[in-house]
């Protein structure tokens, strides 16, 4: 017997007014738990012109020199060795977790440039390096087993150079895969300051004894455009919902709160699908929905490579002048995005809108301006 627990969310938003050449993206059909079928904001301009490596805890020390004149941008990073398998390759490899749409202001420009490696990470797939991939034999993307635990792979790229780190996952992983961090703090130089200049306000802000700090940059950087916007804040939240503060980011993206990503956002295997990276209370219903559409032999009606993302941080259509999607919770999931755009009647199976209704989805076919690709959570069912 199953009893229906409304689900209220009030989404009230509060805003205050080189490396290598070639970077490798996983084949669409080969899943990998790439999020695709929506746009990516710009990183914030920045060079990154530092490697701080941390001798303890550093995360009140990455608020601190975030403050520092010059610095653009800092990105902390937890960093460990780990034994990392791929079929028949094994080796001791750096494992790192960043929140991937702030690391991007300061990786390789080659990497920044490259939308398909932060759409993999906010996914919950890996990034490997190429030297890392040579070293498991990896060619075609595939898992990974770190410490145990299987994450897909969504791209090859290198993360820095020198590269810190062999594996790189989003951050909202972290936990699960033991890295607690962060360990490294990598600092993105803004226009109009010297490295030496920015060096020594560095090493004045984070004091003595608390941290190695490494030159990444042998010459002053280039000039860069600066933000088109400045930075906003904001926050959301309401019935069962915790309550989440955000930065707003450029685009209509936003940067959640990190403790409460760690604490609300899950990612695990489903039916269909693979790995996806939802709202904790939205796992068992989805995983319950997607089972039941295999059971009755569906399967087929979802394409697992059209997977459009759960957890996804923006605003509705990424305006700010709109709440915060169901995305941005975690709390919804699109499907065959190739057949099912916003604004047409789209393609989905009558028989698996069915079974995602009888599990506690809306679906966004319905709506006045449909969205057939969209699933939300719309209601709580205890078994």
């Amino acid at each position: 017997m199953r009893s229906a627990l409304g689900l209220c969310l009030a989404a009230l938003v509060l805003a205050a007014c080189g490396g290598r050449a070639d970077v490798y993206e996983i084949p669409p059909d080969k899943p990998s738990g790439a999020t695709r079928g929506f746009d990516l904001p710009e990183p914030t301009p920045a060079v990154a012109a530092y490697r701080i490596e941390l001798r303890r805890a550093g995360a009140s020390l990455a608020g601190k020199l975030a403050k520092v004149e010059g610095v653009a941008v800092v990105a902390p990073v937890s960093v460990r060795e780990v034994n990392v398998s791929a079929g028949s390759g094994r080796a001791r490899l750096r494992v790192g977790a960043a929140q991937p749409l702030r690391f991007r202001s300061v990786a390789p420009a080659s990497t920044r440039d490259a939308d398909f490696v932060w759409t993999a990470l906010m996914s919950g797939s890996a990034v490997v390096t190429f030297d890392a991939a040579e070293q498991l034999g990896l060619d075609e993307g595939g898992t990974l087993n770190v410490g145990k635990r299987d994450v897909p792979v969504g791209a090859f790229a290198d993360v820095g150079v020198p590269n810190f780190a062999d594996v790189l996952l989003p951050d909202h992983l972290a936990e699960v895969f033991g890295l607690r961090g962060p360990d490294v703090l990598i600092v993105g130089a803004s226009s109009g300051v010297t490295i030496e200049t920015l060096g020594k306000r560095l090493r004045a802000a984070a004091g003595r004894g608390a941290a190695r700090i490494v030159r990444l940059l042998p010459d002053d950087p280039a000039p860069i455009e600066p933000a088109d916007q400045p930075e906003a804040v904001g926050s959301a939240g309401g019935g069962v919902i915790p309550p989440m503060t955000f930065r707003i980011l450029r685009n209509g993206f936003i940067e959640p709160n990190g403790a409460w990503v760690s604490t609300n956002i899950v990612s695990g295997s489903v039916p269909i699908i693979g790995t996806v990276s939802c709202h904790r209370l939205m796992f068992p219903q989805l995983q319950a929905a997607l089972t039941e559409i295999s059971n009755e032999g569906l399967a087929e009606r979802i394409r697992a490579n059209e997977y459009g993302g759960c957890f996804v941080p923006r605003f509705i259509d990424r305006d700010p002048g709109k709440p915060l999607s169901m995305h941005a919770f975690g709390l919804a999931i699109d499907l065959n995005t190739t057949t099912n755009q916003l604004g047409t009647r789209g393609d989905m199976d009558p028989r698996v809108v069915e079974i995602f209704e009888k599990w506690g989805f809306a679906w966004g076919g319905r709506w006045s301006r449909p969205d057939p690709m969209h699933f939300e959570l719309a209601r709580l069912i205890e078994s």
